[in-house]
């Protein structure tokens, strides 16, 4: 656990580094999800629906399922949400002072063809938890991935979900095509709190609408360069949670919508809210790949990129 006087976080190691329990200390509020149908446990065969139980894992080098075929003369299978949820991570460092606390995790990807690891640092009285990550390719080749974080928070009704650029655009997909008659292929964010629910507020319970989009890139136009910010409000509260990050390193941002909409298994839908910073504009690298908006790393070369995680 790292823990200051602001904020407490639970990671299990051995769970693919899931983040089970980030706790704003100053208001006692849990801020991720957990879905107590699902037991936290290994994952048999690989089966992400036995492991969905809400939380914080980290998907790479894809999220949809399929074959991993970029270096020659070799496949490998890339299971659904990835190759790092699903295996134990080794702990490689953890600092502790007066001033912060630093842990580090890394688990390797297919035969260690990906070096992958995760820092956190929380620093003294900090609402703050500070992210890094860096990927290192063991390989000759230039590889290709796509990355999300994929934080599930417990939500209310009427919390509201804030960015700082309204005129951030989001590829429409099937859900919320059919949820509200869209037939145009982006909408824009400011677009959405006049829709009828408006998009950028939690709907009521039992709503079924679920939608995963993902942004435009990022680092282009208005974006170049700029600092994002997308925040969770529950304002009856007077709470709110949100990532902060550069699109100069960070090129996606995703939001998965589930308001008892969709279930993985033969369980109760549940009600939660995925916000998620990407490399990518899809779940598939293939099709990310095909729009040329996936991440690259080049043959025995690395990749780093950060974010914050906040509470206020």
């Amino acid at each position: 656990m790292l823990k200051n006087s602001e904020l407490a976080i639970t990671v299990i190691p051995q769970l693919g580094a899931k983040v089970i329990s980030i706790v704003s200390l100053k208001h006692n509020r849990e801020w991720l999800a957990h879905d107590k149908q699902i037991t936290l446990k290994p994952a048999k065969n690989n089966d992400f629906s036995e492991h969905d139980s809400g939380g914080w894992d980290e998907c790479f080098p894809g999220i949809s399922p399929q074959l991993y075929e970029h270096i020659p003369n070799k496949t490998h299978f890339s299971h659904d949400h990835g190759e790092l949820w699903c295996q134990a991570w080794q702990i490689t460092n953890t600092h502790i002072s007066d001033e912060e606390i630093i842990l580090s995790l890394q688990a390797e990807v297919f035969d260690s063809t990906f070096t992958f690891i995760r820092t956190f640092t929380l620093k003294k009285h900090s609402k703050r938890l500070l992210v890094d990550y860096h990927v290192k390719n063991n390989t000759t080749h230039n590889l290709p991935f796509v990355w999300s974080a994929h934080p599930i928070f417990a939500i209310k009704p009427e919390m509201r979900i804030l960015i700082n650029n309204k005129h951030m655009e989001f590829k429409v997909d099937e859900g919320l095509s059919h949820f509200y008659n869209v037939n145009s292929a982006f909408i824009n964010w400011s677009e959405c709190s006049t829709k009828v629910p408006p998009l950028n507020k939690v709907m009521p319970y039992n709503s079924g609408f679920a939608s995963k989009v993902f942004s435009k890139h990022l680092n282009t136009g208005t974006h170049k360069d700029q600092s994002i910010i997308v925040k969770l409000v529950d304002d009856k509260a007077q709470q709110s949670c949100g990532f902060e990050f550069s699109s100069t390193n960070i090129s996606h941002l995703g939001l998965w919508f589930n308001y008892n909409g969709w279930s993985a298994n033969e369980q109760l839908p549940p009600f939660v809210l995925g916000i998620e910073p990407c490399i990518g504009n899809s779940d598939s690298l293939h099709k990310a790949m095909a729009s040329e908006e996936e991440g690259l790393i080049k043959g025995n070369a690395h990749k780093s990129w950060h974010m914050s995680f906040f509470v206020n």
